[in-house]
C-alpha cells in the first residue's frame, strides 16, 4: 500500500526542517527526507543546478522506497518553482496514496538570520537566499505557515490539525 506524501517547501531559513522534524515525530510511521542531508554528503557544496538535481534525484529514490513500504514520507526542500515540483516529483505519481504541501514562510531578515546559524557546511549563500525569494513560485493549493507569527511548536500542531 503506498503512503502518503507531505512536501515542506520555502527559502532556506524559513523553518522548514524544524517544523517537519516536529510533525514526524508525532506521525508514526513517517519518514522525514531532507535536501539538506543530502548535501551534507557533498564535501564541498556549490549550490549548482547540477549538484541540486543530483540532490533532489536522489531525495526521490528514497520517497519512492519508503512509500512503497507503506511509509509516509515527509520531504523537506526548497521546491522553488512549479517545474522543480513537477520534475522532481513525477517519478513519485505512482507512488503515493495522498499528496499535501506545505508552504512555510517567514520575513527575509529571519530568513537570513536563521541561514546564517546554521553549521558553516550548511549556509545557503545569502545572494543565493535573495535569488530564491524573488523566484519563488508558491505551490496551489498549499498549507502555508508563517514562522515569524508562531513558535515551531506551534506551527507543527497547526500542520498536525489540518493534515491528520
Amino acid at each position: 500500500m503506498a503512503g502518503g506524501l507531505i512536501i515542506f517547501c520555502g527559502i532556506p531559513g524559513t523553518g522548514k526542517t524544524t517544523i517537519a522534524r516536529l510533525v514526524a515525530k508525532t506521525k508514526p510511521g513517517s519518514v522525514h527526507i531532507q535536501t539538506d542531508d543530502i548535501r551534507a554528503m557533498i564535501a564541498k557544496p556549490t549550490f549548482s543546478s547540477e549538484e541540486s538535481e543530483f540532490v533532489y534525484v536522489s531525495c526521490v529514490s528514497v520517497a519512492k522506497e519508503a512509500l512503497d513500504l507503506g511509509y509516509t514520507v515527509i520531504m523537506d526542500a526548497t521546491f522553488g518553482s512549479a517545474r522543480r515540483r513537477e520534475a522532481t516529483l513525477s517519478p513519485l505519481a505512482d507512488h503515493y496514496s495522498r499528496i499535501d504541501y506545505v508552504h512555510v514562510v517567514c520575513d527575509l531578515e529571519t530568513a537570513l538570520r536563521r541561514n546564517a546559524g546554521r553549521a558553516s557546511t550548511a549556509v545557503v549563500p545569502e545572494e543565493t537566499v535573495r535569488s530564491m525569494l524573488s523566484t519563488f513560485e508558491a505551490p496551489t493549493p498549499a498549507l502555508t505557515v508563517d514562522t515569524s507569527k508562531f513558535t515551531a511548536e506551534e506551527a507543527a500542531g497547526l500542520v498536525v490539525r489540518a493534515l491528520f
